[in-house]
């Protein structure tokens, strides 16, 4: 069962009192974090989902030595932005070494690939937000619903306020980090089969063990290797691929046997 506590509410509780702010990017593409225990990227998310008329940054220009404790009630703001800072703060408090589970590292989309082609027959996958291999999946036979937020849906795609009618109905959940942002992660794993198998893909989730409290399978993140790089790049309107200074990493469920035939 998922805890009824959202992700991000339990994770803060485990935030270090002392973790503070000591290097913050809100750039174009990624807002960068970095405390003394870690550093973190999370989506600047008003790119594809619009900030209020008027949101700002509360704290911008003080940021810099706050605890990460004060800054976190922005992830309940109107702002997506802040929203992200938040999460970024309580993703960065946290050393990667604390993360439980078999570590594959590289790209999320090849976990995914070994599970689809290793079913035994026709699976049918949602995707929660446009993944850029979609259509290698569908080329395996697989049935994909593919999920978007109301009012950005292109043609086929299915809206987000539909999950009761489908995610029941999904073998596999694939569901982009930025679900951290819109605050949609807990719901979707809610309304999955219990027997479904749960992934979440991309930089903005947390690293840490206590995602497998709420079912999850499959972790793909990124981990921050080169904070100064990242930090840079991040503040100059970099993306994603432009940060040399991240790695990617899959971390699975320890009682999972997901993964055990990749190398």
């Amino acid at each position: 069962m998922v805890p009824e506590q959202r992700i991000l509410d339990a994770l803060v509780q485990k935030v270090p009192e002392d973790a503070e702010i000591v290097d913050v990017s809100v750039g174009i593409f990624w807002t960068f974090v970095q405390t003394q225990y870690g550093s973190a990227i999370s989506a600047s998310a008003h790119r594809w989902c619009e900030d209020p008329p008027g949101a700002i940054i509360p704290y911008a220009g003080e940021l810099v030595g706050m605890r990460v404790r004060d800054v976190y009630p922005l992830y309940d703001s109107a702002s997506l932005t802040a929203r992200s800072l938040a999460n970024a703060a309580v993703s960065a408090s946290f050393g990667n070494h604390e993360m439980t589970g078999r570590c594959i590292p590289g790209r999320g989309q090849d976990i995914i690939a070994s599970i689809c082609s290793n079913a035994a027959g026709t699976l049918r996958i949602a995707l929660v937000g446009h993944f850029h291999f979609a259509d290698e999946l569908r080329a395996l036979g697989h049935h994909l619903d593919v999920f978007e937020l109301e009012g950005r849906c292109e043609p086929g795609d299915i809206p987000n306020t539909r999950f009761p009618d489908f995610l029941p109905l999904a073998d596999v959940v694939i569901m982009t980090s930025s679900t951290m942002i819109t605050h949609a992660t807990e719901d979707i794993l809610r309304q999955s089969r219990a027997d479904a198998k749960k992934l979440i893909v991309g930089p903005t989730v947390p690293i840490h063990p206590v995602l497998w409290d709420y079912g999850l399978d499959v972790v793909s993140g990124s981990i921050v290797t080169d904070p100064a790089q990242v930090a840079v790049a991040a503040r100059q309107g970099g993306n994603h691929k432009q940060f040399t200074g991240c790695a990617k990493v899959n971390y699975i469920n320890p009682s999972t046997d997901i993964g055990n035939d990749s190398k």
